[in-house]
């Protein structure tokens, strides 16, 4: 358009001149504004933008001088000029009023309100004007300024409406973009960003745009659509190259483009986080077909935005969808080593072992990860620190724990110890390495292998500060072999652990447990019996400087003294138990045990003297060990042993006195039986039949003997004290086995006929007839064990006691009153005829004839009684012949009894018997009938009247 000239409008003269230098002056004061989009600020520290900091648009500097500008616009409209300066005037003035607030700061509305009035008043004067489109925008910014907002957006909405084309359209739809934005109309925002973005590289405010576009796409939840935004600004804002960690890589972005870069990068994690994490990076690669060259920077940022959310599970996830969708890349360790660490941050320790347990599985030397290709420094590092992370945790657990999951994890972590000597075997902490490993065989019970890592520890790596304790270890689980393995194993596995304590001993002669390994490989030999190496190993003890503790010197001393008995070394053995016994309090609770073993080495002299036939010597030493050790548990057996070998010499005084000396110790020894008998024969053979007897009552007594043994031993007490005329103990022994021993029956009835005897002899009657009485009645109630002899001794005490009878009758005599004398001797005379009657029953002449002459006996007695009676007094002469004729009547039958019973006794002459009873008959029947048997002759021809 032609615009008017300034002379033609306002004409010529001196206003004409004041009026072009106002126009002048307010032109350069008021240049057009560039309108410059709002900064980028960073959004790295939080989301997305905040609307509420989002600037107010600014113009360019005000001019040096904007109120004189100001008054020369107003002097212009004051001269009325045309109406294209006048409006160019109206809106240059409106604009000026803008800058200078905005130059101040101020949104003063009554100043900005004029500038609106100014640019509404233009376009209604002026409609559809070429250059409203610069009104427009003018009038949108003043809205944005007073803070109404929609108007602004109303009117950059118009200007893209009714002028498409104009070159402020970039502008303005970026500028109603962000006003959108920042009302959260997010949708709205996105299309005007959109437009921006398609206008071109070159366009006002493109990256701008494109960075808000990706936001606005974002906080839509556009999550797919709006990363390929952001990999955009990152691919053009960050440095070339491969790129993997976050912070390295924003380090290297310029300065300026620090925020633009940081903060893309973020939302795109924000994206990836949203969509569901670590896992929707590898699904959105794989549905886009490709990935950008900074992948790896993607998955590090998403994980190190969940660490910082502390979302680690989350975080490790993301670190192990790279492994899973880049498993051979360089990167794969440390993104498992971020596993780890994100594990570890959120204390999810058993993920943590799990996660370890993995990277040493893949990464390891041998794994299928290198493919040929050397482990970098820092995976070997890793690898040699995880496993004996995961070797200690497998045994910390396993120690805490308990059975039996315990076993199971001490050979986890044997595992992983085993893998670092065989991955790192020049490692500066192999030897530590190896005794862990062999703990770890230990407490999970694999003993053996156990023994020989501790071996290889100790001794395999050189002088190590853990080789003392190494070594000791191996001795001990040689030990716990020795008692895991059978019998026939043992003396195997000991003989290991004996080589091993030597070698310690050998080796490391200051080791703290030198005394104690030497003292066990002692007493294994010992078992083992490797006697004289034992031997030489305990004696090696003993030496020792310093001086092993008390006890273990006892062992060794026990060891000496115990081999030297096994090998038979008697004297030897002998010499060290007194020596070790010296060793011992007197209230030692292992002293019983060697004052045993002193006895038995003293003992087994004997007997190896006995053996060779030197008693005597055998005796000695016998008794030595009650002179030496009397306590002695053996000492009994030594004495008996001691009497024995003196029996055997025949040294009888000897021998009674030392089994007199056992018995009188040991009252109650199981041996005190054998004691007895063999005291009983030496005592007979020493010819003192009276203390041979009492040791027989001592067995006759003893209820654990054999009943055949008591019954033998107390009938010979009984005959023994007989032999040595000591009655009244005679006659103990014999009652003792009456009573005791009822078989064999003659036995009893001849101890029964010496009790008659003893007792007739001390003139004891009642017990005489007592004893006769059992003796008949033994005999009697013997039934099939009856014996001729018993019979005989059954006849004779029958005899005695029916010649007792008689004796007991003749006592009685006849005197007045007669009517109460006479009953008694008459009962007493028939007990006495009924006692001897009954000796005729037992078949036995001599006893017969003796009680049948004994029973004539007693009938003369009882006629010379009734004759010899007392006569009643004061009876006449007459009276008197008269009564001794009656008693003379009375007597008469008994005389007539006593014949008859001696006839019975000249009878047996026909039967060949004749004794002194027989020869006593004839000479009573001679006084008793001289007329008939007064006549002797010859025997032969003697009463022929009873033949």
């Amino acid at each position: 358009m032609t615009r008017p000239t300034l002379r033609r409008t306002l004409g010529v003269g001196a206003p004409l001149a004041a009026s072009v230098a106002a126009l002048f002056l307010a032109s350069c004061a008021a240049p057009p504004p560039k309108n410059a989009s709002p900064p980028i600020r960073s959004i790295s520290r939080q989301p997305a933008p905040n609307p509420s900091q989002l600037p107010i648009v600014r113009s360019e500097p005000v001019a040096p001088d904007p109120d004189k500008a100001l008054q020369n616009y107003r002097e212009l409209l004051k001269l009325a000029p045309d109406d294209d300066t006048r409006n160019e005037a109206m809106r240059r003035q409106a604009d000026l009023q803008l800058q200078v607030e905005d130059a101040k700061g101020n949104t003063d509305p009554a100043v900005i309100n004029k500038s609106i009035q100014t640019y509404n008043q233009l376009l209604s004067q002026r409609p559809g004007a070429p250059d409203n489109d610069r009104v427009l925008y003018q009038l949108a910014r003043g809205y944005q300024n007073i803070g109404q907002t929609d108007q602004a957006i109303a009117t950059l909405r118009r200007l893209a409406q009714e002028y498409p084309k104009s070159s402020l359209i970039g502008d303005a739809r970026f500028r109603r973009a962000e006003l959108l934005y920042n009302l959260g109309r997010y949708d709205q925002a996105e299309a005007d960003y959109e437009f921006v973005l398609g206008l071109g590289t070159g366009a006002s405010f493109y990256q701008s745009a494109q960075y808000k576009y990706g936001w606005s796409l974002y906080k839509q939840d556009k999550y797919n659509q709006c990363l390929p935004v952001f990999f955009t600004i990152l691919e053009r804002e960050l440095p070339q190259g491969e790129l993997e960690d976050p912070d390295a890589a924003l380090a290297a972005v310029a300065k300026e483009k620090l925020d633009l870069a940081s903060s893309s990068l973020r939302v795109s994690s924000l994206s990836f986080a949203a969509l569901g994490g670590g896992s929707s990076i590898n699904a959105y690669f794989k549905k886009s077909g490709r990935e950008p060259r900074f992948y790896p920077l993607v998955y590090n940022a998403l994980g190190d935005l969940f660490v910082e959310k502390r979302r680690f599970s989350d975080a490790a996830l993301t670190y192990s969808a790279f492994i899973e969708r880049y498993p051979m890349h360089p990167s794969a360790p440390k993104f498992q080593l971020g596993v780890i660490k994100a594990y570890g941050e959120g204390g999810f320790n058993d993920l943590v072992v799990r996660e370890k347990e993995r990277y040493v599985t893949a990464y390891e030397i041998s794994s299928a990860y290198w493919n040929g290709r050397a482990p970098t420094p820092e995976v070997l590092a890793e690898l040699r620190k995880s496993m004996e992370d995961l070797g200690r945790h497998y045994q910390a657990m396993a120690q805490a724990g308990t059975a039996p999951g315990n076993a199971a994890n001490f050979v986890k972590a044997s595992g992983w110890y085993k893998k670092i000597l065989d991955n790192f075997p020049n490692d500066p902490k192999i030897a530590d390495i190896n005794l862990l490993y062999a703990d770890a065989l230990y407490d999970g019970g694999r003993t053996s292998d156990a023994a020989e890592q501790y071996l290889k520890t100790a001794y395999g790596y050189g002088n190590h500060g853990k080789a003392q304790e190494a070594a000791y270890a191996a001795v001990q689980a040689l030990q716990r072999l020795a008692k895991e393995v059978s019998a026939t194993e043992r003396p195997k596995a000991l003989r290991k652990s004996i080589d091993a304590s030597l070698k310690l001993a050998d080796t490391f002669n200051n080791h703290p447990q030198w005394t104690v390994a030497v003292t066990r490989a002692a007493q294994d030999l010992y078992e083992i019996k490797a006697t004289d190496e034992a031997v030489t190993v305990a004696e090696r003890l003993i030496a020792r400087t310093p001086p092993a503790t008390a006890e273990q010197r006892k062992i060794a001393f026990g060891v000496v003294a115990d081999a030297r008995f096994a090998q038979g070394r008697y004297p030897e053995a002998e010499a060290a138990y007194g020596r070790l016994l010296a060793l011992l309090p007197a209230n030692a609770t292992d002293r019983k045990l060697v004052v045993e073993q002193l006895a038995a080495s003293i003992y087994k002299q004997g007997e190896a003297a006995r053996e060779a036939g030197n008693l005597r010597g055998a005796a000695d030493a016998f008794l030595r060990v009650g002179t030496v050790v009397p306590d002695a548990s053996i000492r009994p057996n030594a004495d008996f042993d001691a009497a024995s070998a003196y029996l055997k010499l025949e040294d009888w005084p000897k021998a009674t006195a030392t089994l007199e000396g056992f018995r009188n110790r040991y009252p109650t020894h199981a041996l005190a039986g054998d004691v007895d008998k063999q005291l009983a024969a030496a005592y007979q053979k020493d010819g003192k039949p009276a203390e041979a007897a009492g040791a027989l009552q001592r067995i006759a007594v003893r209820p654990g003997e054999p009943v055949d043994t008591r019954r033998e031993s107390a009938w010979l007490a009984a005959t023994l004290y007989d032999e040595a005329r000591q009655k009244p103990q005679a006659a103990k022994a014999y009652e003792y086995y009456i009573v005791n021993f009822p078989q064999p029956i003659e036995r009893g009835i001849s101890g029964r006929r010496r009790l008659a005897d003893y007792a007739q002899e001390t003139r004891d009657r009642g017990r005489y007839l007592y004893w006769l009485r059992e003796l008949v009645k033994a005999d009697e109630t013997a039934g099939s064990l009856r014996t001729d002899v018993s019979k005989q001794a059954g006849a004779q005490a029958a005899l005695e006691l029916g010649l007792a009878a008689a004796q007991d009758a003749r006592g009685i005599r006849l005197t007045l009153p007669v009517e109460k004398s006479l009953p008694a001797r008459k009962a007493a005379t028939e007990a006495a005829v009924q006692a001897l009657n009954r000796v005729s029953g037992y078949g036995f002449a001599d006893s017969a004839t003796a009680a049948t002459y004994e029973l004539g006996v007693v009938y003369r007695d009882f006629s010379r009684a009734l004759v010899e009676s007392e006569r009643p007094r004061g009876l006449k002469p007459e009276e008197l012949d008269q009564y001794n004729l009656l008693i003379e009547e009375q007597a008469d039958p008994f005389d007539q009894k006593a014949i008859e019973a001696h006839e019975v006794n000249l009878k047996r002459v026909k039967q060949n018997v004749w004794n002194k009873s027989i020869a006593a008959s004839v000479k009573a029947l001679g006084e008793l009938a001289p007329a008939k048997y007064g006549k002797r002759e010859t025997r032969e021809d003697s009463y022929e009247s009873l033949r």
